[in-house]
């Protein structure tokens, strides 16, 4: 058995890692917009073609399956974590050496899971939102797996791998469903689509039919997702909920107020990683071109790297800090010095990595974190989970970084594979004992109810759940969520329910 372990190692990690997700999903308890979602309502929602609710077909589909069956749950849940991982991991990992790669998955996972707090509440313990923002980031990725050649470097009579027939006929259902799940992936998905049709073209000087074929279904994805009335209904401002505007100001607002933090700020373990391999790579190469221009580019660029990561980590420690007396010039000032570091990592990537495809991968990668947000400065209101596809592109940016250092210096990384398997370990404790007790309260909660419903009682009182920052609200905020909630768990309509706050 050791031996086999030693031999696969990754194969085994696996196992673990999916027998977690497992019991990760099976605590997670139903919140919310869950409620409504498997309530009457939404059923014939779904009759009606979701005429003017919203374009995420399959979206819906998926969250009233998993709302009507806590096996589909667990089930699509665990295949969701473990697939992000898994595409992640093989995206990133085309140039690393064979004896990194143990190292490498352990840390594409140490970084799949150590999302900031808000940010894993609003994802991976929100069924409605997982749901919603995770398939099509896995989709995503394993289309730039399938045509991630193309960023290979060009070689005297390089030609490309042979589009057989039905791997261009399953481009057309992966391109339409990657668009039927949330809005700003649909518009960034046609833009990347477009993009690697354009680069490939360039470096081929012809089509290719795979290409081509992904594209148009993206387009027709897009179509089909926005063809439904709530976004005009959005765009006059008639939804009811969501809105859409186009002013410069409710932009930038929007943008300094709602996104900038989430999509850079936030992340601080995986700035610190980032800007530590970055800072690396500046050091190796200013050792080898002491050129007084060069010079002067990379102590500026090591000064900005280093005072974000400074900054990031004290934001951590105390995020009621200000940097000015003011709030508001606080997120102004936040917002543009993300910005800054945004644009200064790019220019590592561009200025020091030497080989042509390998930097333009990275630098569309890295870049995508950003493009894939954009979409969201004309949308209001937007939350921590629509920024989930940026934190994982920023992941693979920080992967490939990490493996073209490895591959430049003689480190030897596969030395830290314990350190890294013990972090894992440990993280998977932590979220553990946090979710064992909310699936034991959220267990003792139904049984509260369904003895009480049972007894024919006309007011319910039952326990809040423990660890309320680590998953979406389970209390709902005013009666027209209540009447949700009880028809959700059976609960006659003339029923008071009263949520008591757990003493310890």
């Amino acid at each position: 058995m050791k031996n086999n372990i030693s031999k696969k190692p990754r194969f085994y990690i696996s196992i673990f890692l999916v027998l977690f997700f497992l019991f990760f999903a099976s605590q997670v308890p139903y919140s919310h917009d869950d409620w409504q979602w498997g309530s009457s309502l939404k059923w014939d929602l779904m009759i009606n073609g979701f005429a003017n609710y919203n374009g995420r077909y399959l979206g819906n589909l998926f969250e009233i399956l998993i709302t009507r069956s806590v096996l589909a749950k667990n089930i699509i849940m665990a295949i969701g974590m473990i697939s992000v991982i898994g595409v992640v991991y093989k995206f990133a990992t085309r140039e690393v050496k064979s004896k990194d790669k143990t190292a490498i998955f352990l840390l594409v996972a140490i970084l799949c899971l150590a999302l900031p707090r808000e940010l894993f509440r609003q994802t991976y313990s929100w069924i409605a939102a997982f749901i919603n923002f995770i398939p099509p980031v896995i989709l995503i990725v394993l289309y730039l797996l399938v045509v991630q050649y193309i960023f290979d470097e060009k070689v005297e009579g390089i030609v490309k791998p042979k589009e057989s027939v039905w791997m261009i006929l399953l481009m057309i259902p992966l391109g339409i469903s990657t668009q039927l799940f949330s809005e700003h992936t649909t518009v960034y998905t046609v833009a990347l689509a477009a993009f690697i049709v354009f680069y490939s073209f360039v470096k081929y000087k012809k089509l290719s039919p795979l290409q081509v074929v992904y594209l148009v279904s993206t387009i027709i994805g897009a179509l089909i997702m926005f063809s439904n009335g709530a976004y005009s209904n959005a765009a006059n401002n008639t939804d009811g909920y969501k809105e859409i505007s186009y002013s410069i100001m409710s932009i930038v607002d929007l943008y300094v107020s709602q996104m900038s933090d989430t999509l850079f700020l936030n992340n601080w373990l995986l700035n610190t990683v980032l800007i530590v391999i970055c800072l690396i790579i500046l050091l190796c190469k200013i050792n080898n071109n002491r050129d007084r221009v060069n010079m002067f580019v990379a102590n500026l660029q090591m000064f900005i790297l280093s005072t974000y990561m400074v900054y990031g980590l004290c934001y951590k420690v105390y995020p009621a800090w200000n940097i000015f007396s003011n709030p508001q010039k606080t997120d102004y000032f936040n917002a543009l010095f993300s910005l800054v570091f945004f644009v200064c990592v790019l220019s590592v990537i561009l200025i020091y990595i030497e080989e042509f495809g390998l930097k333009m991968k990275i630098f569309m990668v890295y870049g995508s974190a950003f493009a894939v947000a954009m979409p969201l400065i004309v949308a209001n209101p937007i939350g921590p989970r629509c920024f989930f596809a940026s934190y994982i592109f920023m992941a693979i940016a920080v992967i490939q970084l990490l493996i073209y250092l490895l591959n430049s210096t003689e480190f030897e990384f596969s030395f830290i594979t314990p350190i890294l398997g013990g972090s894992l370990v440990m993280l998977c404790v932590f979220y553990a004992s946090i979710f064992i007790d909310i699936g034991a309260a959220e267990k003792a909660r139904v049984e509260t109810i369904n003895n009480a419903v049972a007894n024919g009682e006309k007011s319910i009182s039952m326990y809040k759940l423990p660890y309320p920052n680590y998953y979406w609200t389970t209390i709902p905020p005013d009666e027209h969520w209540a009447s949700f909630f009880k028809e959700f768990y059976d609960i006659p309509q003339d029923v008071e329910l009263h949520f008591i706050d757990l003493n310890y």
